[in-house]
């Protein structure tokens, strides 16, 4: 090995060691670092070595910025690579325009939207320095016009089916941004139907609500936006410095200690066994907790200082303990992990999954059952800096059972901005459409609107039948009506 390659070699190792976060800004080279970390030896072998790391960081000067993925990022490159079927990490909206719409005008405010996002043109690649998120310059973006006028009622239902079919199931190249796509339809003279897919890594729930207002503020002013919006290179670098292997140590610990001896695995009756591997083929179930219910959970909440989930998580707890006669469920919640004011007008994956462990009944009633999940919930929030997916291999290593199907319950609570799109003139509809893939066993969301709470079920379909998982939705919304003291009419 030549002195240059031992020299590199020596670089990479110290910087590993020492935990620093290098980036680039153009062809600027910056660092963050522990005190002390950045030594005679580390900045001499960053001058002898500048320009390989720069090729390295910029991918040989093609991109505008560059920075480490953040944990998020990481664990869906593996997620995405890893995956039966990619395409499961589509987000898609399909979104009903009524009006006297303007195409070039749409088209433009989405290139915009990706202009100012860097997420949303931000490739992925492997290297000697770790998985990099390397934002490229903006291009515009192609958005396919399709006029179905001509098409007769049927023919017209059947092309838009196939149009979100095809989307829906073409997955994303993590290497080749941009990672949105739309595509524009025309049934009839004042009808639009917009489908647009954004990758997850690009996006969670809380920053498609800031893409969709960014993209009406941009398609009603066509010019560029006065606040500057946050940057998922310079998140992902402050989440290096705090995500430390000694806080991955703690976290480890903690979890260790508050997890052991717990049935980690939710072992609910299938309808057919567990295959060795998964197929990724799922289905989904739409349900609803209706307004008065879900007022009513708002109340209950309040009486006794918690939030809405909460209730929620007690009322699941509930239903997947009647299930598995387990006297514990363990499950996933959705933490949407923007802790910092610089945070919010971040487009990026922040979100992560928290987990809590809540009894299936208590002595008490339903209240205390409340209590102890409120409280499984507040401790998740206080440890949930390190993400609870980047400490399962530790975890497994120290004896806890965590099943091979982990993720096994997915729970998803939203909080985050309404999901609305305002564009002039316009009446706009907004649906999200899953995809036919399954994450988990279950992946359940709730999302509260003016009639209550939205809910939707997505399942594994190799171990699920469709009745089965609407007798537990049914079984769900009723027992919790009951805790309540609800009518359902």
């Amino acid at each position: 090995m030549s002195a240059a390659e031992e020299g590199w070699e020596q670089l990479l190792k110290l910087l590993d060691e020492r935990e620093i976060v290098l980036r680039t800004t153009g062809d600027r080279l910056g660092y963050l670092a522990p005190a002390g970390a950045m030594d005679e030896e580390v900045t001499g072998l960053v001058r002898a070595h500048r320009d390989r790391l720069l090729t390295t960081l910029t991918g040989a000067g093609a991109a505008l910025a560059a920075a480490p993925a953040g944990v998020g990022q990481r664990r869906m490159c593996r997620a995405h690579a890893g995956s039966a079927d990619p395409a499961v990490w589509n987000i898609t909206q399909r979104i009903t325009l009524r009006g006297p719409l303007e195409p070039e005008r749409l088209a433009a405010a989405l290139t915009a939207v990706v202009e100012r996002h860097e997420s949303l043109r931000t490739r992925f690649v492997d290297t000697e320095l770790g998985v990099l998120q390397q934002v490229l310059p903006a291009t515009p973006l192609d958005v396919p016009v399709e006029d179905l006028r001509a098409l007769a009622p049927a023919e017209r239902d059947a092309a838009l089916a196939a149009a979100l079919d095809a989307e829906v199931a073409r997955p994303f190249d993590l290497a080749a941004p941009p990672l949105l796509r739309a595509r524009l339809l025309r049934p009839a003279e004042q009808e639009w139907v917009l489908l647009l897919l954004i990758h997850h890594i690009a996006v969670d729930g809380w920053s498609l609500a800031t893409v969709l207002d960014d993209l009406g503020a941009l398609y009603r002013t066509g010019g560029p936006l006065p606040e500057e919006p946050g940057r998922m290179t310079d998140y992902a670098c402050w989440e290096r410095t705090v995500v430390t292997r000694d806080a991955v140590a703690a976290a480890v610990d903690h979890w260790v200690g508050a997890l052991s001896g717990a049935p980690l695995a939710v072992d609910l009756p299938t309808d057919r066994p567990r295959p060795e591997r998964r197929s990724g083929r799922g289905e989904t179930a739409a349900f609803r907790i209706p307004a008065a219910l879900g007022e009513a959970v708002g109340r209950y909440a309040a009486g006794r200082s918690t939030t809405a989930s909460a209730v929620i998580v007690a009322a699941f707890a509930r239903l997947l303990g009647s299930l598995s006669g387990a006297p514990e469920t363990f499950l996933l919640i959705s933490n949407a992990n923007r802790t910092r004011p610089a945070d919010e007008r971040v487009v990026g994956l922040l979100t992560n999954s928290m987990p809590v462990l809540v009894p299936s009944r208590a002595d008490a009633g339903f209240g205390e059952l409340v209590d102890r999940a409120a409280a499984a919930i507040g401790s998740g929030l206080d440890h949930s800096v390190v993400p609870f997916g980047l400490l399962v291999d530790a975890l497994r290593e120290r004896g806890l059972p965590l099943p091979a199907w982990h993720p096994q319950i997915l729970l998803a609570v939203q909080s985050t901005p309404a999901i609305a799109l305002d564009l002039p003139g316009l009446a706009v509809g907004i649906e999200d459409i899953p995809g036919p893939s399954a994450r988990a066993d279950f992946a359940f969301s709730l999302t509260p609107d003016a009639d209550g709470y939205a809910g939707l079920a997505e399942y594994d379909a190799d171990l699920f039948d469709p009745d089965t998982v609407r007798g537990w939705l049914d079984a769900l919304v009723a027992d919790l009506a009951r805790q309540l003291a609800v009518p359902l009419g």
